[in-house]
């Protein structure tokens, strides 16, 4: 859907299961590409699959994850939501060479800005690739309240809404 210069938004709802980083990461690629957005489609694809993945390791254990994107002439928006728990995410300064704590460093190096919040049932994270989203909340957010409502996060639910449809070549 293409809206006054906006393009999205587009969303899946997929298990929370490793196994499901490369088509997530594969279908932001292609929309990014699709749509001739400026953002690189391979720093979106890098950005979704940390958010992704750390959904996969702190969220709820057999969960389900949100994946989302908006497109805007000079930038793009990449949301990640889960059952999440009570904490916000944060930037840990001690990563170092460790396994795992570097995939928000990796989204603070590479985006505009991102930040987290929690909305009931889930935990939101999002990230602006390119130019920062200069919208009201209230518009930037409208489409996740209603996907969210209708596609709980828990396990063993089903989406009462048919997912947009993918780009060329992604399922």
């Amino acid at each position: 859907m293409i809206i006054g210069g906006w393009r999205g938004p587009g969303w899946r709802v997929v298990d929370a299961d490793p196994g499901q980083v490369r088509p997530v990461r594969d279908w932001i690629r292609a929309a990014i590409n699709q749509h001739d957005s400026p953002v690189d489609p391979d720093e979106a694809a890098l950005v979704v699959s940390e958010l992704y993945t750390n959904s996969v390791m702190h969220g709820p254990e057999g969960g389900r994850v949100l994946i989302g994107y908006c497109l805007w002439p000079a930038g793009a928006r990449i949301v990640v939501c889960d059952g999440g728990g009570l904490t916000a995410p944060q930037v840990r300064g001690d990563a170092g060479l460790a396994e795992g704590g570097r995939g928000l460093q990796v989204i603070h190096a590479v985006a505009a800005q991102w930040d987290s919040f929690r909305l009931p049932g889930a935990r939101v994270v999002w990230c602006d690739l390119g130019q920062p989203l200069r919208a009201p909340a209230a518009d930037a957010w409208a489409w996740l309240h209603h996907v969210l409502a209708a596609c709980p996060l828990t396990a063993g639910t089903t989406c009462r809404l048919p997912a947009p449809s993918a780009p060329a070549g992604v399922r």
